[in-house]
């Protein structure tokens, strides 16, 4: 009878050392992502460069992006390399470091997420003013858009990042040791979780298609290569559906894993909700996510006129980003918590 190879035990290393070596990764991943934002943004726009007042706006918009999920993903890894036992604390319990409060309690979460988000967008805004007045009146390029984003945008994200998860796993031990009932899966997933997502990835789309589309020509009747239509405004609804379901798919996951070993929610149904270490839950809602996706941008291609307005394209495509990231966040996060009950003894938690 063949023997099932264990998963060998995480590596144990202090807290400190431990986000460094996060810190690194994030780093990398961050320039990768900025390249693919500097590009996509100077490829839309005309002649392929930016207007100084384009470029503050993308790095604040960048910024605040990538704050709002960044902090909230952030408080998760930490608790979760915490319980993995992969980061280990060098405090003791009651240390400076170990917050007052729970930091997943839902208002909690997202208006810290939103005012990290606020504070680091003015950060960058200004650094990209001055990048504007360095220009002193010329267009930005790629070259420039790259720099930018990431000596702003990318700086601050790994900042944050790295902020939030040892915020995260000093409050970890704190909630392990909080008296309470635990909340529903589906509650917490869908109303606490997918819908604050949802409206922000609303407001998110909205506003890069306005910034993606502002050079265009309004109406279609003026002559140029650069002419608003409905086929060039879902020229890339196939990326946009692949990128949003897989990420907050992916991320939500790991979440409601997390909210699980921190005895933060329990099923709402037990004999529905559950799952065994040979029979987890497969990601196959993913896949049925992002059909629907493309079925929905099928359907905002019937919607919009033939040569929309900006405001038209801008609601269409924050609407399709919306509702794609409530739905794979809300899928997400149930898979990953009721994957969590069927835990495996070398995945058990480590408090």
């Amino acid at each position: 009878m063949a023997r099932t190879k264990e998963r060998p035990a995480p590596a144990r290393r202090p807290l400190p050392a431990h986000l460094s070596r996060g810190a690194v990764a994030a780093a990398i991943v961050v320039v990768v992502v900025m390249l693919v934002v500097a590009a996509l943004a100077t490829s839309r726009a005309r002649a392929h460069v930016l207007t100084p007042l384009a470029l503050v706006v993308i790095v604040a918009v960048a910024a605040a992006t990538g704050v709002v999920v960044g902090w909230v993903n952030g408080l998760y890894e930490g608790a979760y390399d915490m319980l993995r036992g992969e980061a280990v604390l060098v405090c003791e319990p009651g240390c400076w470091a170990e917050p007052a409060d729970d930091p997943w309690a839902a208002r909690t979460l997202w208006r810290s997420a939103l005012a990290w988000a606020a504070l680091v967008a003015l950060w960058a805004g200004a650094g990209g003013a001055l990048v504007a007045v360095a220009l002193n009146g010329r267009r930005a390029g790629l070259p420039v858009t790259f720099v930018a984003l990431t000596g702003l945008t990318g700086t601050a994200a790994v900042v944050i990042a790295v902020v939030a998860r040892h915020r995260g796993a000093h409050a970890a031990r704190r909630v392990l040791a909080l008296e309470r009932l635990p909340q529903g899966i589906r509650r917490r997933a869908w109303l606490e979780v997918a819908l604050p997502l949802g409206v922000t990835q609303f407001g998110v789309n909205a506003a890069a298609a306005c910034l993606l589309f502002h050079d265009y020509a309004v109406p279609a009747t003026q002559a140029g290569p650069k002419v608003l239509t409905r086929t060039v405004a879902l020229a890339d609804v196939v990326i946009i559906v692949v990128l949003v379901a897989s990420i907050f798919g992916v991320v939500a996951a790991r979440w409601g894993r997390t909210d699980v070993l921190l005895g933060r929610v329990s099923p709402d149904d037990p004999a529905r909700q559950q799952a065994t270490p040979k029979s987890p839950v497969g990601p196959q809602g993913l896949v049925y996510i992002g059909l629907a996706g493309l079925l929905l941008g099928k359907l905002a291609s019937l919607v919009l006129p033939g040569a929309p307005t900006l405001l038209q394209v801008a609601l269409a495509r924050g609407a399709l980003g919306g509702v794609l990231a409530f739905a794979a966040a809300g899928a997400g996060y149930v898979h990953g918590a009721v994957n969590a009950r069927a835990l495996t003894p070398t995945e058990s938690v480590h408090p």
